[in-house]
C-alpha cells in the first residue's frame, strides 16, 4: 500500500503564495522590484536575477506558464537598448506564450531572441515536441547573463546561449512526488520504489525500480547521462565538464551534499574531467524529495563565462572542484594519535574477560538499540540508538587491537584463578574507550562517555601496584576509579538523579557499587530501577525537556534513551562476568 502524501502546508489558506514569495525575494535584494498585476511555475528563476545573469524573470502560477502579457510586460520593464534574449525552458505553455510574447514585443519595435532549454536526456526525443527543459537552464542564464555583461550583442549572446543549451544533459531521480499547496492529497510512491525521468512539475517519471543503495542510484543517473545518443550531447572523457547536483526541493543539506559526494566520485572514477562542480536547490519541484544531475561540456570561453562574477544571490559563490589527494591529505593532517605510555604498572585485566564484556555489550546494545531509538524518536531527535551503536557496534573490537601491544603478564593484582599471561592495562583500555566515545558518537552522550571513561582512566593511571601495599583488590580499584569518574563528570554537567537523563542510570550504579561492597548485581538492580524511574519523570535538560510531559505518560509512560542505553551496556557486562563465574 502506498498511501497518500499529506497535503498540509503552512500556507494553505495564501491566497496568492507566488505574488507572496515574490515580494519575500524583493525584499531581500536591493534594487530588485515586482510587477505585482504582472505576475503569475513556483518562482524557480528569482535568484538568478543580478549583475551578471538575468534582469527579469517572469514567474507564472505554480507549475504554470506565465502569460503573454504578462512577459510583455517584463520585457517593456527594462531598458534594453541592445536587445532581449528570453531563455525559456522548453514546455508546450512556456513555448507559447513566451513566443506570443517575443512577436508582441518586436511589434513594438524590439530586438527579441530566443532560446529553447531541453536537456532532459532521461525521455527518449519526441521530434515533435522536444526535450523538457530541467534545472541545466541556470547555466544557460550564467553563461548568457556573463557575456551579455561584457558588453556583447544580442546575436552573440543568443549563440552562447544556444551553444550552452546544446551541449548539457541532465537527469533526474525522486523518491515520490511533490505536495502542491491548495491540491488534494496525492498517491504516494510504494516505499521501496524510486522513480527514474522526473521532471519539475510534478509529472510522473520515465521509470521506476527498486530504490537501492546511493551508489547504484548514483550509477543508473549518470548511465543515463552518459550514454551516447544520435539526438542529444553526451559528454567524453576529452572534454571537461561544469556539474551540478540540484536538489528538487525536499532533500535536507546533509542528504544533498551527500549525494553531491558520491556523483563527484563516480565520474572521477570514469575519468570524466570535473573542472567545475556545484551543489545544491538551484531549481526545484516544491518539495520534491529528489535530485538531478546535469553536465555542461565545456571550453575555455564558456569557463571563463561560468567563472565571471556575479551578484544573483541564487548561484554559488564558488563552484570550484578540489582535488581528491588535497582533501585526504586535508583530513590527515587534522587527525590526532594518542601516544600510549607503555611504562604503566597499573591493574590489569585477563584479555579473554575483557573479550567477552566487549562482544555482550555489543550483542545487548544491537538487540536493544530498535527499542531506545524508538523511544528516541518519540522524546528527541531519534539518533540515540544509533549514537551508541557508533560507539560499540564495529569499534570496541578495535579497541582490542589498539591495546595488543599492551598484552603482558597479569602483576599484582588478578580477578581469580583464571586469569593467565595474557592481560589488559584498565587505564589504557579506558583511554581508548574514550577516544571511540569522543570521535564515534558525538552529541552529548558522546561528550558524557568521554569526560566520564577519560576520568576513570586518569584514575586507574595514579595507581601504581609496585608501590600499593594495601593490594586493593580488583573491585575496589574500579569501585573507586568509576566514583572518581562520576566526581569529575559532575564538574561539566549540571544532570543528576531525576533529570531523566542517562545520569539516573549510571548514578545509581555507581554509588550502589561502592556502597555495597561492589555488589555487581546490586547495582545493577539499582541502575535498572533508576532507569525505570525515568517513565514518569519530567525531562528538565536535553532535547526531552522541549517536549510536553503529557507525551512521556503515554501508554504507561517512555524510559529515558540515555538512561536505556546504560542500562544496555551494564546487561552485557552482567553476563559476560555471569559467564565467567559458570566457566
Amino acid at each position: 500500500m502506498s498511501g497518500l502524501r499529506s497535503a498540509k502546508h503552512f500556507i494553505n489558506d495564501v491566497q496568492n503564495p507566488v505574488q507572496v514569495s515574490l515580494t519575500a525575494a524583493a525584499r531581500g535584494a536591493d534594487g530588485l522590484r515586482v510587477l505585482s498585476k504582472e505576475q503569475g511555475h513556483e518562482p524557480a528563476h528569482t535568484g538568478y536575477v543580478g549583475e551578471g545573469m538575468l534582469d527579469v524573470v517572469v514567474a507564472g502560477n505554480i507549475f504554470a506558464s506565465p502569460s503573454a502579457s504578462q512577459i510583455l510586460a517584463g520585457v517593456k520593464s527594462v531598458d534594453a537598448c541592445r536587445g532581449i534574449l528570453m531563455i525559456v525552458k522548453n514546455y508546450t505553455g512556456d513555448k507559447l506564450n513566451f513566443g506570443l510574447a517575443a512577436i508582441k514585443a518586436r511589434a513594438l519595435g524590439l530586438n527579441v531572441e530566443v532560446v529553447m532549454v531541453g536537456d532532459d536526456v532521461s525521455v527518449a526525443n519526441n521530434p515533435t515536441v522536444g526535450r523538457r527543459g530541467l534545472a541545466g537552464v541556470v547555466f544557460v542564464h550564467k553563461i548568457a547573463g556573463a557575456l551579455a555583461a561584457k558588453g556583447a550583442d544580442l546575436s552573440s549572446v543568443a549563440t552562447i546561449a544556444n551553444k550552452t543549451a546544446n551541449q548539457m544533459a541532465t537527469a533526474a531521480v525522486s523518491l515520490d512526488r511533490c505536495s502542491v499547496p491548495k491540491r488534494a492529497p496525492i498517491e504516494l510512491l510504494p516505499p521501496d520504489e524510486v522513480e527514474f525521468g522526473m521532471g519539475i512539475h510534478n509529472e510522473p517519471g520515465v521509470t521506476r525500480s527498486k530504490l537501492q543503495s546511493l551508489e547504484v542510484t548514483v550509477t543508473t543517473l549518470l548511465n543515463t547521462i552518459l550514454a551516447p545518443k544520435p539526438d542529444s550531447w553526451h559528454p567524453t572523457m576529452e572534454q571537461p565538464v561544469a556539474v551540478m547536483v540540484n536538489n528538487l526541493g525536499g532533500l535536507s543539506p546533509l542528504e544533498i551534499s551527500i549525494i553531491a559526494e558520491e556523483v563527484h566520485q563516480q565520474l572521477e572514477m570514469r575519468s570524466i574531467i570535473v573542472k567545475r562542480f556545484m551543489f545544491g536547490t538551484f531549481v526545484t519541484a516544491l518539495d520534491g524529495p529528489g535530485f538531478s544531475v546535469t553536465l555542461l561540456g565545456l571550453d575555455d570561453e564558456l569557463l571563463s563565462l561560468l567563472d565571471a562574477p556575479t551578484t544573483a544571490p541564487g548561484w554559488p559563490k564558488s563552484i570550484l572542484t578540489v582535488p581528491a589527494d588535497v582533501v585526504t591529505a586535508v583530513i590527515e593532517q587534522s587527525s590526532t594519535e594518542v601516544t600510549p605510555i607503555l611504562s604503566h604498572t597499573g591493574p590489569k585485566v585477563a584479555k579473554t574477560i575483557i573479550q567477552k564484556i566487549f562482544d555482550n555489550v555489543a550483542s545487548t546494545t544491537r538487540e536493544d538499540e530498535p527499542l531506545i531509538t524508538e523511544y528516541d524518536t518519540l522524546a528527541g531527535d531519534g539518533d540515540c540508538g544509533e549514537t551508541l551503536l557508533n560507539g560499540v557496534n564495529g569499534n570496541l573490537p578495535q579497541i582490542l587491537s589498539d591495546l595488543s601491544f599492551l598484552t603482558q603478564p597479569a602483576g599484582l593484582v588478578e580477578l581469580s584463578d583464571d586469569l593467565q599471561t595474557d592481560s589488559i592495562d584498565l587505564a589504557h583500555m579506558f583511554r581508548q574507550i574514550a577516544i571511540v566515545a569522543e570521535t564515534k558518537m558525538g552529541g552529548t552522550s558522546g561528550a558524557i562517555y568521554a569526560i566520564f571513561t577519560n576520568a576513570v582512566a586518569e584514575a586507574l593511571e595514579s595507581i601504581d601496584l609496585d608501590a600499593n601495599s594495601n593490594k586493593q583488590s580488583i573491585s575496589e580499584i574500579i569501585s573507586i576509579t568509576l566514583s572518581k569518574g562520576l566526581e569529575d563528570l559532575f564538574k561539566f554537567t549540571t544532570a543528576r538523579e531525576g533529570h531523566r537523563t542517562l545520569m539516573d542510570t549510571l548514578i545509581p550504579f555507581v554509588t550502589t557499587f561502592s556502597n555495597t561492597g561492589q555488589d555487581f548485581d546490586a547495582a545493577f538492580e539499582a541502575a535498572r530501577q533508576g532507569c525505570e524511574k525515568t517513565k514518569v519523570m519530567e525531562a528538565l535538560l536535553g532535547r526531552a525537556s522541549y517536549v510536553g510531559k503529557g507525551r512521556f505518560e503515554e501508554n504507561g509512560g517512555i524510559p529515558d534513551p540515555g538512561a536505556l542505553g546504560v542500562l544496555s551496556i551494564l546487561r552485557g557486562i552482567k553476563l559476560a562476568l555471569e559467564n565467567v563465574v559458570k566457566g
